[in-house]
């Protein structure tokens, strides 16, 4: 038709994975990580919002008040001021309720498919805030999560209002490990139990194994890392939460890694590793929860240093 306006193509774009906490490092330490991701592909329509066309994982919302690369992308429509609207597909490569950062990458992805194929060329800071409004949708706004998906490596969150992100270096002879068990918790349910208040003296031991932490991941100091990769407040109150845990912890330690704790709201479980030991790490902690009946996935990973970029 005459005057018709045109539709351009789409765009194609991978998030990964991340870790979160890594023991003391609650709601503002978080990690990317190599080998899983979400993909989102975006494409421009004719009628005005966004509609999720389909998703690969079919226990995933396709209502687009209720899907996060949906609600991610309808921000960064409503930002950029575009005719039209937007579809969009969704392959799930990270497993809901796993603690992988699955919700967030999928924000993450969206958020980006859609700057990328409206041409808005929004920044980082804009992109990041959509992708948190979709989080806060479904596990609350937290951004550990959401930061290293969108920004890769591993990244410190200071303040949340405004948000602001520090990148930390891991050294590159650290590499990481996880093992997921086969059974799921939900992030409310997780966050649910957490202690509404908690002592002084746990607080100061919280902040300075943090401390500790952050400075072992970038010295590559094994024994700091072994010594203060240990959450002393969200772990404990959610110990009814993750059979298999501590019997899985012990034997990753026992194997060679220098840290082990439940990634995120779990139940994936996390292990820090020096190079040559991810798979007798990988083997340990997945018998250990063999042994109690519980099967588990192993994958082992590089810290991703890309984050959200478009792949076609």
């Amino acid at each position: 038709m005459s005057g018709e306006r045109s539709v351009p193509g789409s765009v194609t774009v991978y998030a990964p994975g991340s870790v979160s906490n890594l023991g003391p490092g609650f709601d503002c330490l978080g990690i990317a990580f190599t080998g899983r991701g979400d993909v989102v592909t975006a494409r421009r329509t004719r009628d005005g919002g966004v509609r999720v066309a389909s998703v690969s994982d079919p226990r995933v919302p396709t209502d687009a008040q209720r899907n996060t690369a949906a609600i991610a992308a309808a921000v960064v429509l409503g930002r950029a001021g575009a005719d039209g609207g937007l579809e969009l597909t969704v392959e799930k490569g990270l497993p809901l309720a796993a603690g992988m950062g699955g919700s967030a990458a999928s924000a993450v992805a969206g958020a980006v498919a859609a700057d990328a194929v409206l041409e808005a060329h929004l920044d980082r800071t804009d992109l990041l805030t959509a992708a948190l409004e979709a989080e806060a949708v479904v596990s609350g706004r937290h951004p550990d999560n959401v930061v290293p998906s969108l920004f890769g490596g591993a990244v410190l969150v200071v303040g949340l209002d405004p948000v602001h992100v520090v990148p930390l270096r891991v050294h590159p002879d650290l590499a990481l490990v996880l093992v997921t068990p086969a059974y799921t918790v939900e992030t409310a349910r997780a966050r649910a139990v957490l202690p509404a208040q908690v002592s002084r003296a746990d607080a100061v031991a919280q902040a300075a194994r943090l401390a500790g932490l952050v400075a072992g991941l970038e010295r590559g100091d094994a024994d700091l890392i072994r010594r203060s990769m240990v959450d002393g407040i969200a772990e404990p109150a959610r110990r009814a939460l993750y059979p298999g845990y501590p019997e899985a912890r012990a034997a990753g330690l026992e194997a060679g890694a220098v840290g082990v704790a439940v990634s995120g709201a779990g139940p994936t479980v996390v292990a820090v590793v020096t190079a040559g030991s991810a798979e007798a790490v990988g083997a340990a902690l997945r018998a250990a929860y063999e042994r109690l009946g519980i099967a588990a996935s192993v994958h082992a990973a590089e810290v991703d240093g890309l984050g959200a970029r478009v792949v076609s």
